[in-house]
């Protein structure tokens, strides 16, 4: 009775901890600018696409019911950048708070991590800072971003501060109608801790074909990300659609060598469709 009823509280708190990281993934993506409207709340579908982590070999998909809710609070926002906090900001520079996440739908049935501690869905929180390059104001144009975070496991067997990332990249916008289309492209910087969290076996978990292997902090590989979002009215309803893909490339990363990193190359994809109620 009691395995039953924690084991059940336990599916609860993972699939609320999912839902969160695809709201925090997805709805940024949708996110189409409205600065009359203080708040907007709605519901919506939201699936994903891609590796169990960044080198695996093995791809997962993950559909989930996700809250819609952009806020645009003096000091608080929710917005295509995902949730931020204002410090200090201009229309060519700004110091933000800013949080990401990222899904790892079931790690547990990873065949390279067999006998494994679990992977779990992470959160990102850091500050960043963001410069205009091109354009009148930081909605839409070229700027460079620079996020530092500090990465955190939601669930999983290692719950908690798993390390820290840092993602200087540039990011080009621009609203064409009701289209917005965004396209970031950078590298990635992370900490031993980060990366032994994917790539590291300790000495416990080696097998014949997974040998020990010992991670170091550095370069963690480049990526490109393209987002589009459309706007438009279905049955007088105001409705968003929105999709994004991912790509990553680990050669010459500090993990390279990993016996648990398969493949250079990952992409990611997701879509989402929302109802905006008001």
């Amino acid at each position: 009775m009691h395995t039953c009823f924690f084991s059940s509280a336990s599916r609860l708190s993972r699939l609320f901890l999912r839902q969160f990281s695809l709201l925090m993934v997805m709805v940024p993506s949708t996110y189409a600018q409205d600065e009359h409207k203080t708040w907007e709340l709605g519901v919506g579908l939201g699936a994903l696409y891609g590796p169990d982590y960044r080198g695996a070999d093995e791809y997962r998909s993950y559909v989930a019911p996700i809250p819609y809710i952009v806020y645009r609070g003096k000091f608080i926002q929710s917005d295509r950048d995902g949730l931020r906090g204002n410090v200090v900001r201009s229309d060519t520079y700004e110091f933000t708070l800013s949080a990401s996440a990222n899904i790892t739908p079931d790690s547990e049935k990873n065949r390279a991590r067999e006998g494994m501690p679990e992977l779990g869905s992470t959160a990102e929180l850091g500050p960043s800072l963001n410069l205009l390059l091109m354009g009148e104001n930081l909605q839409e144009g070229l700027q460079l971003q620079i996020p530092w975070r500090f990465v955190f496991a939601l669930h999983g067997d290692k719950r908690g501060y798993i390390g820290q990332v840092l993602q200087p990249q540039l990011m080009w916008r621009q609203r064409i109608d009701d289209w917005s289309l965004s396209y970031r492209a950078g590298i990635t910087l992370a900490t031993e801790p980060y990366h032994h969290y994917y790539y590291g076996v300790d000495e416990r978990y080696a097998t014949g074909t997974r040998p020990a292997y010992t991670t170091d902090s550095g370069y963690s590989g480049w990526f490109g990300q393209l987002a589009v979002s459309h706007s438009l009215r279905i049955i007088n309803e105001q409705t968003r659609l929105a999709l994004f893909m991912r790509y990553d490339n680990l050669a010459q990363s500090t993990m390279e060598d990993s016996p648990l990193l398969f493949s250079k190359n990952a992409w990611r994809g997701g879509l989402a469709f929302i109802w905006v109620i008001h």
